[in-house]
């Protein structure tokens, strides 16, 4: 084989060449190969709701036990059961017949005494009696207007009242029964509005006020309804550290059956500028939460503090801002400022 003297010396000339751009070429295919591909999650500002979900009892606006403080025969009922009845309606009656007569007695003793009391107190003047004399005759009288008081007081306890306006329920006397003091006659329920009973965890009391809007939902219906939040304890609860509050709402269709479950959404605060990660970024380590960050094509391992947590997502209150780029996938092969190669974007958008 014959070589061309030129040809032989333009190899010898070109051979560093190609062997400095070999040696770049195996430089660019080795970091090529050491880059762990991944994808990656662009942050950006928005506005997000607080949301509080947690459930509830019913609770008729006000209930009350209807029993009576004296002993007696019941001679009447003035209602049915299941029916609406008025503030101020007499409801039921004891004979009182005894009460009567005895205040009849007590009243004819008193204009006796009274007339007694005032011959002394004229006698007394004159010094015809002495002073203990008619301080009796006062006691007496005085004596007598404090029993006509407590039989006027025995007979008023003998017509039990509604003292507001609802339903009655199941009765559990029977006219002519005798009753004794604190049997139970039937129970008085006003469940038009009723309340809405509910605990909020501690760490979200200090965003419970009055008024404020709960949205809830009941089992058996499809219906969502709306409750205005009216009052709350003043205190933690020491055993379940939740707040109890109560909601109000109106119940004109009755729909609403005191000692129902509920289901509440409450939008606690709305979030201006909130960043937002999908929860998957987050990597747990002792007492601190952490993600890969991108920087320069290296993943840059980064503390932060997280705040609201939805169903995906995971604000970060600290430690990110708007435009970071988060490591998505291959979390778990990464090390601290590894090199890595970007494989797919997502976005707020693509993960909701």
């Amino acid at each position: 084989m014959n070589i061309k003297p030129s040809s032989f010396l333009a190899g010898i000339l070109l051979l560093p060449l190609f062997i400095s751009c070999h040696k770049e070429n195996q430089n660019a295919a080795r970091s090529a190969g050491m880059s762990t591909p991944i994808e990656v999650f662009i942050t950006k500002s928005e506005t997000i709701e607080n949301i509080l979900r947690t459930s509830g009892s019913i609770l008729p606006n006000e209930v009350i036990e209807l029993k009576t403080e004296i002993p007696g025969r019941v001679i009447e009922f003035n209602f049915r059961e299941g029916t609406h009845v008025a503030k101020g309606t007499v409801l039921v009656r004891i004979d009182d017949t005894d009460l009567r007569a005895e205040l009849r007695k007590y009243e004819a003793q008193l204009r006796i005494a009274q007339e007694d009391e005032a011959r002394k107190k004229e006698l007394l003047a004159l010094k015809g009696i002495s002073q203990e004399v008619y301080d009796q005759a006062l006691s007496t009288l005085e004596e007598l207007q404090a029993n006509i008081d407590l039989v006027n007081s025995q007979i008023r306890k003998s017509k039990i009242i509604a003292p507001f306006s609802g339903t009655i329920g199941l009765r559990y006397i029977s006219e002519g029964a005798f009753i004794s003091s604190g049997d139970k006659i039937a129970t008085l329920v006003q469940n038009d509005p009723v309340r809405i009973e509910f605990n909020v965890p501690e760490k979200y009391a200090s965003l419970i006020h009055s008024p404020m809007d709960a949205e809830f939902t009941i089992a058996g219906s499809k219906s969502t309804y709306t409750a205005s939040v009216f009052a709350f304890e003043p205190m933690i609860d020491e055993t379940s550290r939740t707040l109890k509050v109560h909601a109000r709402t109106t119940n004109t269709d009755g729909k609403l059956i005191p000692g129902s479950y509920a289901e509440l959404t409450i939008n606690l605060e709305e979030i201006k500028n909130a960043v937002m990660v999908p929860t998957q970024v987050i990597i747990p380590t002792l007492n601190r939460q952490n993600v890969f960050v991108v920087k320069a094509n290296q993943v840059v391992f980064t503390q932060v503090t997280t705040g609201i947590q939805t169903d995906k997502m995971i604000q970060i209150s600290e430690g990110l801002v708007a435009g970071d780029t988060i490591a998505m996938t291959g979390i778990l092969a990464l090390k601290d400022n590894m090199p890595v190669t970007i494989s797919r974007v997502h976005s707020s958008e693509t993960e909701q």
